[in-house]
């Protein structure tokens, strides 16, 4: 039986105004678990694993679930948010990988590469749809997926459709494309404004 869980991005919770003081980490965790979230998604590059570790007992202490979004740039800077994804508990790593090459075939190792490292770490690994990553092209995305049918998606359709300037009613050739990518989908991403 599947089961639907909804994870608010920490980072979504920034105010960003440079009248008003940020609200603490507590503070934030304490408003996410009173809206009836299941978890937090933190979004970070491993140049931020340090700054992220304090929030750890925040989730014991709300009884909220981790996810991880992690942005290496670098074939080996994966490792430390695998870790901390590890020592968290977290459901899963996200990647949006900003190591991008532009042929396809050559993504096939850094994405075998990247899922070896969260196998190594015992922890599942998923690679987001997004723009400015790895999988920034739809197109681009179908055949790295054939290449490695292992692979799963977390799918941030958005990018797709403005990518490609999709029109309602759909074209039967998108909604294939698109039927594609949500079948190796075990996650989304998704914004309410």
């Amino acid at each position: 039986m599947q089961t639907l869980k909804i994870f608010q991005s920490l980072w979504a919770m920034e105010q960003r105004h440079p009248f008003l003081e940020e609200p603490s980490d507590d503070e934030k965790f304490e408003k996410i678990r009173s809206a009836g979230f299941d978890g937090i998604c933190i979004d970070l590059a491993a140049r931020e694993v340090e700054d992220f570790k304090k929030t750890q007992p925040l989730f014991e202490q709300h009884k909220l679930e981790c996810m991880v979004n992690a942005f290496p740039y670098a074939l080996d800077e994966l490792n430390p948010v695998l870790q901390l994804a590890k020592d968290f508990e977290a459901c899963f790593v996200n990647i949006i990988g900003g190591v991008m090459p532009i042929d396809f075939r050559d993504g096939i190792p850094v994405v075998e590469k990247w899922m070896q490292d969260g196998e190594n770490i015992g922890i599942d690994v998923l690679f987001e749809t997004h723009r400015d990553s790895i999988l920034n092209d739809l197109y681009y995305t179908l055949q790295l997926i054939e290449a490695v049918p292992e692979m799963r998606l977390c799918a941030d359709l958005s990018h797709f459709v403005v990518d490609r300037e999709m029109w309602t009613p759909i074209s039967d050739r998108d909604q294939d494309y698109i039927n594609q990518i949500l079948d190796r989908s075990d996650c989304f991403q998704g914004r309410v404004a």
